[in-house]
């Protein structure tokens, strides 16, 4: 091969690299200052708690994206270093007050912080797909992540999918070396990032499986005996538990807080991720998340993919299994998120690659590089489109258009009911209500001027999944009374209204108090969001003026 043709790989995945960053960049900050996603807030509000109380105890274990709460607080201190070496901050303490008023200073070197992992589990996919089928496949395996509408979305949210996607990957480069080497140090390797990738989300405990495989892909080597095999099997798992000791210490020492929080996350039902029987979630994932991050054509292409893949021992071992056992895990749940099929993508991604080159490779040699050219466009041309639809939508949502409504028609000195984190609000001469469960309706700017943590949140959240005026107590209500409310969880408590039936009938008695003066609906490729409801209640007789 020459000098050339052996870089040109090295090229064509710097241009996807550059390729990644435009297509998740630019919508970034979508929403900021406010938050659309109230998820990104929990997790910085455990980084927050860590930094200000000067301990390793993020305080709130569901995911238990510990790993991710420690990336952000480091990342939290370096942009208050940073702000107070250039003069902005006068002090750390006025970057905390800063952060209260305006999270955007937080949030988003979070979100940038969540592009590196995502761009290192493109890295990760390539090289993993190199090792084990070569260039070409490395190449498109590398190019569907970075077009993946799924995986751009969760590029640009702080969650702990992402990370844990990294370390996963991880775990098995360390297992392909396993494979192939034998050596122990790779055996701990592997435990280590088994252990990140526990410590970042639960179910990554799957991670294991490859690293079984290949262990027992070494052993049929002949290099070892079938009791070495077990006892290295048994020795690694052992490892990656204490690894799992060492980097979330807390879970095992503050094990009450642990158990509390897994039983808040087991949630039979929740808004609008209520899934059903097997089939129904296995369905809801080909036709949602999988199609939507791999293509019709991407998904059409898993089955070559696979059955290529079952014949060849190393991504048999590694891969298969893993993906068998993440697909049944989603699908036996009580509910279903899209996020939960990123472990999947970068796997489905090496098989898609690998069932492309399967269906060109009978083509005759005239007409096999338009064939590939086909294929990959049937793949590649409906994610861009959708990737960059969905950006114009996050960039343009309900949820600020109703604030940009509420600027120009709410009056001073109004009380004004907000469900979502509508930090662009708080400038506005208003005095703010946020619903909080069993704390009813509360002083929002009050409690952000005490900057509170999230055991505030928790502790009034109780056994709730949600936090918004319909999971209020029934006798805080009246806390509740305002001159305008925007209610972003009213239509969708509406559309599932038989699952929740009280729940919408106390927005359907709040709602019908007053009058309905904007309504703010997602349109498809250039709105997103959710459908936000504004209310005016200052005729009601009950309502305070």
């Amino acid at each position: 091969m020459s000098e050339a043709l052996r870089w040109k790989p090295s090229w064509v995945l710097a241009i996807l690299v550059v390729v990644a960053l435009w297509l998740r960049l630019p919508s970034i900050g979508f929403g900021l200052p406010a938050l659309n996603d109230p998820d990104e807030l929990m997790f910085e509000l455990g980084a927050i708690r860590m930094l200000r109380g000067h301990t390793l105890n993020p305080g709130w274990f569901g995911h238990p994206a510990t790993t991710t709460m420690y990336v952000l607080a480091v990342v939290n201190v370096l942009v208050g270093l940073g702000g107070w070496l250039c003069g902005r901050f006068a002090s750390l303490d006025a970057f905390g007050t800063a952060v209260y008023a305006d999270p955007s200073w937080i949030i988003l070197p979070g979100r940038l912080a969540m592009t590196a992992f995502a761009l290192g589990t493109i890295l990760l996919t390539y090289r993993l797909a190199r090792r084990l089928a070569g260039a070409e496949v490395a190449l498109i395996a590398a190019a569907v992540l970075t077009l993946s509408p799924v995986h751009i979305t969760y590029s640009q949210i702080i969650r702990s999918d992402m990370m844990a996607c990294f370390f996963m990957l991880l775990v098995m480069l360390a297992a392909l070396n396993i494979a192939e080497r034998g050596r122990w140090r790779d055996h701990v390797l592997a435990a280590f990032w088994l252990g990140c990738a526990i410590t970042t989300k639960w179910p990554f405990a799957l991670s294991f499986l490859p690293v079984a495989g290949g262990i027992w892909l070494y052993r049929h080597t002949g290099a070892i005996s079938l009791r070495a095999a077990l006892a290295r099997t048994i020795a690694t798992g052992l490892a990656a538990l204490l690894f799992c000791a060492l980097l979330s210490p807390y879970l095992v020492l503050d094990h009450a807080t642990v158990v509390r929080n897994l039983t808040g996350e087991s949630q039979a039902r929740h808004l609008g991720s209520t899934g059903g029987s097997l089939w129904f979630n296995a369905r809801w994932y080909l036709t949602g998340p999988l199609s939507t991050g791999l293509s019709i054509a991407g998904l059409l292409l898993l089955a070559p993919g696979i059955a290529v893949a079952g014949r060849r021992p190393r991504m048999a071992a590694l891969l298969l299994p893993l993906l068998a056992s993440f697909f049944v895990l989603l699908c036996t749940q009580t509910m279903v998120w899209e996020r939960w099929a990123m472990p999947i993508l970068p796997i489905c991604a090496i098989l898609v690659a690998l069932g492309l080159c399967r269906v060109v490779a009978p083509v005759g040699a005239r007409w096999r590089i338009a064939a590939g050219v086909l294929a990959a466009a049937a793949v590649a041309v409906p994610l861009a489109t959708t990737s960059l639809a969905q950006a114009r939508e996050r960039m343009h949502d309900t949820r600020q258009r109703a604030s940009a409504w509420a600027i120009a028609h709410i009056p001073p000195g109004s009380s004004v009911l907000v469900e979502h984190f509508a930090f662009d609000l708080l400038p506005q001469p208003w005095h703010f209500l946020f619903p909080m469960a069993e704390a009813g309706c509360v002083d929002a700017a009050a409690k952000l001027h005490g900057k509170i943590g999230y055991g505030s949140i928790d502790q009034a959240r109780g056994t709730r999944a949600n936090v918004d005026y319909g999971t209020v107590a029934a006798a805080k209500r009246d806390t509740c009374r305002a001159d305008f409310a925007i209610l972003t969880q009213y239509e969708r408590y509406k559309a599932e209204r038989s699952a929740f039936p009280e729940e919408y009938a106390a927005y359907r008695d709040y709602v019908a108090r007053g009058k309905t003066v904007a309504r703010f609906v997602p349109q498809p490729g250039e709105t997103g969001g959710r459908i936000v409801t504004i209310v005016d209640f200052r005729g009601a007789h009950d309502a305070p003026r």
